[in-house]
């Protein structure tokens, strides 16, 4: 009964969806033939430190950080002893036989410990509750954000539209003069001269679709003040079927990332793909990086020391691409890091 309740402690704290089920029962089968061959002859305190080195080990199977293997096997562990001393204290009340004593404390400790851990989880997903919240209103900012650098975007195209139409008379006659006198590279010159007039420095992805335009718009326009070379290509459709929220989460995340990491090294290099084939939405995300990455159970851990904030991004971004039923890929070679994402959504 005890190990049941390691295992539910150890599914409380600890992302279990890429654990072998197989290999998990193996190993509490033999911490719990191991734990009941030492306890046949072991003091108390060598129980107890049995105890804390079986509920280290059990932490092993799951992909975390060894920081927080250790804090779980400590609250677990505390948790132990608090509901045994709780139980010693309350039954030294009544007077039982020893036999009856054992069993009853016994029972008691395995009741306690079951309640504490349903508070564990209880608060455990009211913390998860809280990040999603927190999640769903940095995507909100982002988005409300977006759209006002994009109306910013449209103004200046509009007032750049206005200008030229003002003048379009004076600069139909200027080329027609050129026109006249044979002058097609000074027409060229002129013609990019005009081009040049009209194109707005914030918008730089023009593709159709404004909730990718309006968000990518945003994101580059702080690459472009924090790095030297920004690059990006986008070709969609005006319209696709995919939420907002998880267009946002997606793209927001990635890039907000790599511009953080591109902006700690000497090239300071970003590139961005999005393009659409065959019912495939596919988002490419590369950038420079310093090198110092960490990778732990098959998963990149952040540098940062909030590295439990912000390993939340690239989770949330992973839930987001099984949604839809898609893939994501990342690889890093020559201080390069790229994140490949196929989406499979349909064109509204």
């Amino acid at each position: 009964m005890i190990f049941y309740i390691f295992y539910k402690y150890m599914h409380c704290f600890f992302d279990t969806g890429e654990v072998n089920r197989k290999k998990e029962i193996l190993v509490y089968l033999l911490m719990l033939l191991w734990s009941a061959f030492v306890a046949s002859f072991s003091e108390p305190d060598l129980s107890h430190a049995t105890t804390a080195l079986i509920l280290f080990v059990l932490t092993g199977l799951y992909p975390d950080r060894l920081k927080k293997k250790l804090l779980v096997t400590v609250v677990i562990f505390g948790t132990y002893v608090l509901s045994k001393a709780l139980v010693v204290r309350l039954l030294s009340f009544f007077r039982f036989d020893s036999d009856i004593a054992f069993i009853i404390e016994q029972l008691s400790v395995l009741a306690l410990m079951y309640i504490f851990e349903l508070f564990a989880e209880i608060w455990i997903e009211h913390l998860r509750n809280l990040r999603v919240k927190m999640a769903e209103n940095e995507n909100t900012k982002r988005q409300l954000a977006g759209y006002s650098n994009q109306l910013d975007v449209l103004k200046n195209s509009e007032e750049k539209v206005r200008g030229l139409r003002h003048d379009l008379k004076h600069h139909l006659n200027e080329l027609m003069l050129m026109a006249e006198h044979d002058q097609s590279s000074d027409i060229k010159d002129y013609i990019k001269s005009m081009d040049s007039f009209m194109t707005y420095s914030g918008e730089y992805v023009s593709s159709g679709n404004k909730d990718i335009d309006s968000l990518l718009n945003l994101m580059l326009d702080d690459a472009k003040r924090e790095l030297g070379e920004v690059s990006c290509k986008v070709c969609i459709p005006s319209e696709l079927d995919i939420e907002l929220f998880d267009l946002n989460v997606i793209l927001g995340n990635l890039l907000d990332n790599a511009i953080r990491a591109a902006k700690q090294t000497h090239e300071k290099y970003l590139h961005v793909r999005i393009s659409y084939k065959m019912g495939m939405l596919l988002i490419h995300v590369e950038n420079s990086y310093t090198g110092d990455l960490i990778k732990e159970g098959g998963r990149y851990r952040s540098t940062k020391e909030d590295s439990a904030a912000h390993g939340m991004g690239i989770t949330n971004v992973q839930c987001i691409v099984k949604k839809y039923d898609g893939d994501m890929v990342i690889t890093e070679e020559n201080n390069r890091f790229l994140v490949k994402i196929v989406l499979y959504v349909k064109t509204a």
